[in-house]
C-alpha cells in the first residue's frame, strides 16, 4: 500500500461514528486503557490510576523529553491519517531521545480533543502510538485528556534511559571536529510542499519522510560508542541545529554546500517551488536525521560503523571552527554565506522556507 492509499484510509474527525461528547472523558479513558494494557514487566502501576509507577534500572540515567503537536501548526487532518498522526507524535519524541544516545522506556500522552471528534478517530491515533511503542520496545503508562474548543492537540512526554555517563550533549563539540549527518536532507519539507500545492510530482518517499519519519536511534548509539562528541537531531532544519551545537559548545562551523545529501527529487521540487535546494536542506526541518561532530581521526571509522551496521548513509558535511570564525555555509562557488536561523516558534523574522 502506498502513502496516498494510506491517507485515503485515514479516520477523520468528522464522520458518522460515535462522538467523544456521547461517551465522556471517563469512558474514553477506559477505552484507551483497554487498548494500552500492561505492556512491560517493569510497570508496577499501569495506565488507569492517578499516576504510573515504574522501575528504572539503577545503573541507568533517566532521560526526559516532550513534544507538542497542534492542529493547524504541526499538521492538517486532511493531509495525515489518524494512525500516521499517532505514529508521528511518538517518533518525533524518540528522535529527541536518540539525540542523547538513549533508548525510549515510557510515554505519557495528553490530548486536547474537540467534543465532535469521533471515538474511533482517537482510538486509531492510539493504535498508531502503540504500534511505535511495540516497534521500539517501550510502554505507554498514562496521560490526560481535556476539551479543546477549536483544534486537536497532542502532547507526548517520553521517559528514556541511558547508561550512566553515556549520554551525548550538544555542548561537546570541539574545534577541529568533522561534522557528519545521516541520511538525506530536505525530503520532509519537499513532501510538505507536495501535499500543500498541486504538483506533477507524487514521490512516495518524500511524503513518507514527512508523515512517517525514522528516528536514528541505533545510529546515534553506534556513533557514541565509536567516539562521537556532540549529537543533535535535525528537527528544525540543519542550519538551526548547527547553531544550537555551536552556541552550546562556544564554537563556529563551516558547512560545505557541495556535500549536503540532497536527493534529486528534492531538487526537482525546489525547482517547482522556485527555491534553492539548499534551502530545503538547511531550513526546511523535520528531517529527523542526526548531525554529529567527531574527531578527524575517528570520522571514517564512525561512518563505516554506522553504514555497515544500519544501512543508513552518512556524509561528512563540514567542520567545527573557532568561535571567532563564525557559522557559515561554504557555497559551491567558494564564497562564505552566513547560516540563517532555522524555524523558531513565536519569533518574527526567522527564516521560513515557504
Amino acid at each position: 500500500m502506498n502513502i496516498w492509499e494510506k491517507l485515503k484510509q485515514g479516520k477523520w474527525v468528522k464522520g458518522k461514528g460515535m462522538y467523544i461528547e456521547d461517551i465522556g472523558e471517563i469512558e474514553l479513558i477506559k477505552k484507551i486503557s483497554n487498548l494500552a494494557g500492561v505492556q512491560n514487566k517493569d510497570i508496577i502501576v499501569p495506565i488507569g490510576d492517578d499516576a504510573a509507577v515504574v522501575n528504572i534500572p539503577s545503573d541507568y540515567n533517566t532521560v526526559l523529553t516532550t513534544d507538542i503537536l497542534i492542529e493547524g501548526v504541526h499538521f492538517e487532518l486532511t493531509k495525515i491519517s489518524a494512525y500516521q498522526l499517532g505514529r508521528k507524535s511518538m517518533l518525533v519524541n524518540i528522535s529527541d531521545i536518540a539525540a542523547m544516545s538513549a533508548m525510549p522506556a515510557y510515554a505519557l500522552i495528553s490530548m486536547g480533543v474537540m467534543p465532535k471528534t469521533e471515538v474511533e478517530f482517537i482510538e486509531e491515533i492510539y493504535r498508531g502510538m502503540l504500534n511505535v511503542a511495540k516497534e521500539y520496545n517501550f510502554s505507554i503508562v498514562g496521560g490526560d485528556t481535556a476539551l479543546s474548543p477549536h483544534s486537536l492537540i497532542i502532547n507526548v512526554a517520553m521517559v528514556g534511559k541511558v547508561e550512566s555517563n553515556f549520554a551525548t550533549k550538544r555542548s561537546d563539540a570541539k574545534v577541529g571536529d568533522k561534522i557528519l549527518v545521516t541520511g538525506s536532507l530536505g525530503a520532509s519539507s519537499a513532501g510538505l510542499f507536495l501535499l500543500s500545492y498541486k504538483s506533477a510530482i507524487t514521490d512516495n518517499n518524500l511524503i513518507s519522510a514527512l508523515l512517517e519519519p525514522t528516528p536514528r536511534l541505533k545510529e546515534a548509539r553506534i556513533a557514541k560508542t565509536c567516539g562521537a562528541h556532540a549529537i543533535e537531531d535535525v528537527s528544525d532544519g540543519l542550519a538551526g541545529e548547527i547553531r544550537h551545537i555551536c552556541d552550546a559548545s562556544k564554537v563556529g562551523a563551516a558547512i560545505y554546500e557541495k556535500s549536503l545529501p540532497i536527493p534529486e527529487t528534492v531538487e526537482e521540487v525546489a525547482s517547482i517551488a522556485k527555491k534553492a535546494p539548499k534551502d530545503f536542506a538547511l531550513y526546511g526541518g523535520e528531517d529527523y536525521e542526526i548531525v554529529l561532530t567527531v574527531s578527524p581521526e575517528d570520522a571514517e571509522e564512525i561512518i563505516r560503523c554506522i553504514e555497515s551496521k544500519t544501512g543508513t548513509t552518512v556524509k561528512l558535511i563540514g567542520e567545527v571552527l573557532e568561535k571567532e570564525e563564525g557559522i557559515y555555509l561554504l557555497t559551491k562557488e567558494g564564497s562564505k554565506e552566513p547560516l540563517l536561523e532555522g524555524y523558531e516558534h513565536f519569533k518574527k523574522g526567522c527564516f521560513n522556507w515557504k
